[in-house]
């Protein structure tokens, strides 16, 4: 059988790749933050259900060794694969190689780890989008700074241009001045800002049941801060 490798890929792994044929790649989409706490487990876990609602496959590759990610979809009643795959160092990248080769899948999400800095330029150099989730507080404006740093050194070193960065403000409390003033305080990066995912408890129920968001509590308002999400996500990717 002929192994394939997506292109994204394959303009930073060139060496890894040249063993494999191409397919139509599988859109790679990670979600990524320096800042531990910024909800990236939850929006990586949701979107990937979401954007698998119409039939199409989804694997969640739990880059974070604290294994959030892994651990929800381990309940087994989620409608996507995971996989563990913990992102330490940049060299780690070739292992990436090898799981986009051996999916099938339409999308491919990245749960990066917190505190890494090479994981996360690593993401960046591999995603088709990256999605950046910060709340709205100043440790979280300064980490997501250095991220978009990343990102935009990235789009220096590929060949075919991107990421694409989508700058999500996340556990939105518009009860306070903080949660009203995100917006303002995220057009300093000079990135799409994407939907709010607001701070909502039925995600923590959702995680806890072993669910994700739209079986636990369908049509609520966390469904539709994901389902918004992912509108947004699919029309960036479509761009």
């Amino acid at each position: 059988m002929i192994e394939v490798v997506s292109r994204a890929f394959a303009d930073v792994f060139r060496p890894a790749y040249l063993k494999y044929a191409f397919r139509q790649p599988a859109t790679v989409i990670a979600v990524a933050n320096l800042k531990g706490g910024c909800g990236k487990s939850t929006v990586a876990v949701n979107l990937a259900c979401e954007l698998a609602g119409n039939g199409d496959g989804v694997l969640l590759l739990d880059n974070d060794s604290q294994g959030t990610s892994i651990h929800w979809i381990a309940q087994g009643r989620l409608p996507i694969r995971g996989q563990a795959m913990p992102l330490e160092r940049f060299e780690d990248g070739e292992r990436l190689v090898r799981a986009v080769a051996a999916a099938n899948d339409r999308y491919i999400v990245l749960d990066a780890p917190a505190h890494v800095e090479a994981a996360t330029q690593a993401a960046g150099r591999v995603a088709d989008l990256v999605l950046i989730p910060v709340t709205a507080s100043g440790i979280d404006l300064v980490a997501t700074q250095t991220v978009v740093n990343l990102m935009r050194q990235a789009r220096v070193v590929r060949r075919s241009g991107g990421p694409a960065c989508l700058v999500i403000p996340s556990k939105i409390d518009r009860r306070t001045d903080a949660g009203r003033q995100i917006w303002e305080q995220l057009q300093q990066f000079g990135e799409p800002i994407g939907p709010a995912v607001h701070q909502r408890t039925a995600f923590a129920d959702a995680f806890s049941a072993g669910q994700w968001i739209g079986d636990y509590a369908p049509q609520s308002a966390a469904h539709y801060d994901i389902s918004t999400l992912a509108v947004a996500v699919k029309r960036i990717l479509r761009a």
